[in-house]
């Protein structure tokens, strides 16, 4: 008897399998850097479009400048393309429990960083750096599995 999870590309929460049961099916673990190379490259194109946008004259109303910014195309590419990696992430957190993934998308802020530093020339204090560092600490930590001792 087919079951409504049977229709899903993705294991439902709680199995034990790392790969899914039917050949369609995929890993966690691909959606999730699915979902963080997409919306790493979302914010990064949204940004593009940001910067790229010419000032509109002063007195233009709240309406036409929220169209203005909307609709340059590398802001509707970034939306889309970060729309790609809300959808992948919710096939992670139908594998996965949440409490789970969602500190490891911390990792996002490690590769925006990145990112801005490489492509759009943002200068990273030390500071800025050292977080950094410790995000990713933080994530080595959360995926280490730990030792049970036994009694």
């Amino acid at each position: 008897m087919a079951t409504k999870t049977d229709s899903l590309l993705v294991a439902p929460v709680g199995s034990q399998s790392a790969s899914a049961p039917s050949g369609l099916a995929l890993p966690w673990w691909v959606p999730f850097v699915a979902s963080t190379i997409f919306v790493t490259a979302g914010h990064s194109l949204i940004k593009v479009g940001l910067n790229g946008a010419k000032a509109l004259p002063a007195g233009s109303g709240l309406i036409a400048i929220i169209l203005h910014i909307l609709l340059q195309p590398a802001v509707v590419g970034g939306l889309t393309i970060y729309l790609l990696g809300t959808v992948c992430w919710m096939a992670v957190v139908a594998q996965k429990e949440i409490s789970f993934l969602y500190p490891l998308t911390s990792v996002n802020y490690v590769f925006v960083v990145a990112i801005s530093a490489v492509y759009f020339h943002e200068f990273i204090s030390t500071r800025r750096g050292i977080g950094v560092a410790l995000i990713v600490a933080g994530v080595i930590l959360i995926n280490r599995k730990s030792r049970e001792v036994s009694a």
